[in-house]
């Protein structure tokens, strides 16, 4: 639903943003200069947006907390990708360019397309070639969501319903960002044959560089469905080390005013995301064509399940985030300290930890959910003192190393985490089962 601003306000942030672009910089003709005094008086022009409210409430999921600021200099960019490179003057004002002289025009066109938010993304990041079989063979495509997120195959559907065309040099520009990589691609891109994608379906503003909530919020999406696959034994971390660094993204397309997606950019992952995605392959647990037929499909179903069920599983998504990051991260402080967030999510209490402290608290709910035997418990207790002592020699007298004994502990944290994640799916799961019999009585009863 499109952005409704009273006609006042809408009129007074279409007068500053006129004001304002004149005195917005660009550099040989293609490249914003956010440090402009123009940039300022858009500002003013924030916060003549609405402060509270539903609509200030979408505009902070759409954009971020400078929703007009980052709306119009991204704009902009989008639209100057494609201009020609201009080495003298090395900067001009934005109104000296064709097409940006009449400054209450281009303000006023700005303003309407951001009152038209939210656009409509896909978002389609393809994993790396390790993970192809996570997909069963006879499937081109498993639902997370109905209608949000999936694991889709390279197929003509897919290729059909996002396209990825380079038919001139602004589209190229934009799905690129110009540059030498967008001058070597000519004719249109195809996607690669048997590849296997996360894709997410999400609302509000993507620019050309990202950063955005909606952005944000793809790039977090990704590491948890990767953290769970990892939880769950879908996938596993592999001893190799690339020689170059991997590169990985995701395809923005977005729905026209036909209903149809067209490709609007590539994004970058940040390296940590791409180095993660270069360290996993497919589990153990499903390494043989006879595991991979019984154990794939169940596996998937339980992801889906936890996707599909919203806010009640928030906790496991955010969880898996974390463990994927301590999972992949190399060096072992910043993991461990992130293996303890997984715990933290999950198992954490504000109000107890601050009666029992979070060391027992931690430890006793750890032993008790994952421990199937007094003897395990026991030994979980204790080990979870060690691993919280070294927590807290990180955390508070800025520990720089771990010795060979910790590194252990490390393991075991991680081990930790997989199986309570693997537990709170469980209980997910349960409560489903509970909450069927209880729909069909309601059912029962209505009739």
């Amino acid at each position: 639903m499109a952005l409704d601003l009273h006609p006042n306000a809408k009129a007074r942030i279409t007068e500053i943003v006129a004001g304002a672009l004149p005195l917005i910089d660009v550099d040989h003709g293609k490249y914003i200069s956010r440090a402009s005094e123009g940039v300022l008086l858009i500002v003013m022009a924030d916060r003549a947006l609405p402060q509270r409210g539903p609509i200030h409430d979408a505009l902070l999921a759409y954009v971020d907390d400078y929703p007009l600021v980052e709306f119009i200099l991204d704009t902009l960019a989008i639209e100057l990708q494609s201009a020609e490179y201009q080495k003298e003057p090395a900067r001009k004002k934005l109104a000296e360019l064709p097409g940006y002289e009449n400054s209450a025009e281009v303000a006023a066109r700005l303003i309407s397309q951001f009152e038209a938010l939210p656009n409509q993304y896909r978002i389609t990041c393809p994993l790396p070639k390790a993970l192809w079989g996570c997909l069963p063979d006879d499937k081109n495509q498993w639902t997370f969501e109905t209608t949000s997120s999936r694991l889709v195959r390279t197929s003509k559907e897919l290729s059909d319903l996002l396209p990825l065309k380079v038919q001139d040099d602004k589209e190229k520009a934009q799905l690129f960002g110009g540059g030498l990589l967008s001058s070597l691609l000519t004719g249109p891109l195809t996607w690669e044959e048997n590849a296997v994608h996360i894709q997410m379906d999400i609302e509000g503003f993507i620019g050309p560089y990202g950063g955005s909530v909606p952005d944000l919020e793809a790039r977090r999406f990704i590491r948890s469905v990767c953290g769970l696959g990892l939880a769950l034994r879908l996938f596993q971390i592999n001893s190799n080390y690339p020689l170059y660094p991997p590169k990985y993204g995701y395809f923005v397309h977005r729905k026209n005013n036909e209903e149809n997606w067209r490709a609007e950019r590539k994004l970058e992952l940040d390296d940590r995301i791409s180095w993660g995605l270069e360290k996993l392959e497919m589990g153990d647990l499903v390494n043989t064509p006879e595991k991979h037929a019984h154990w794939c499909p169940r596996i998937l179903e339980e992801m889906a399940h936890v996707i599909a069920a919203g806010k009640r599983a928030e906790p496991i998504m955010l969880a898996s985030q974390w463990y994927f990051d301590s999972a992949t991260g190399s060096d072992p402080l910043l993991p461990f300290i992130q293996a303890m967030v997984v715990l933290e999510i999950l198992l954490g209490d504000k109000a107890a930890s601050k009666e029992i402290g979070l060391n027992e608290l931690l430890r006793n709910r750890c032993a008790y959910l994952i421990g199937s035997s007094q003897e395990e418990r026991e030994d979980l207790y204790k080990t979870f003192s060690d691993i919280y002592d070294v927590r807290s020699q990180i955390v508070h007298r800025g520990k720089h190393r771990l010795n060979a004994h910790e590194r252990t502990l490390l393991s075991r944290l991680r081990s930790m985490c997989r199986r309570v994640i693997q537990k709170e799916v469980d209980l997910l799961r349960a409560d489903k089962k509970k909450d069927v019999p209880a729909q069909a009585s309601q059912q029962r009863v209505g009739r």
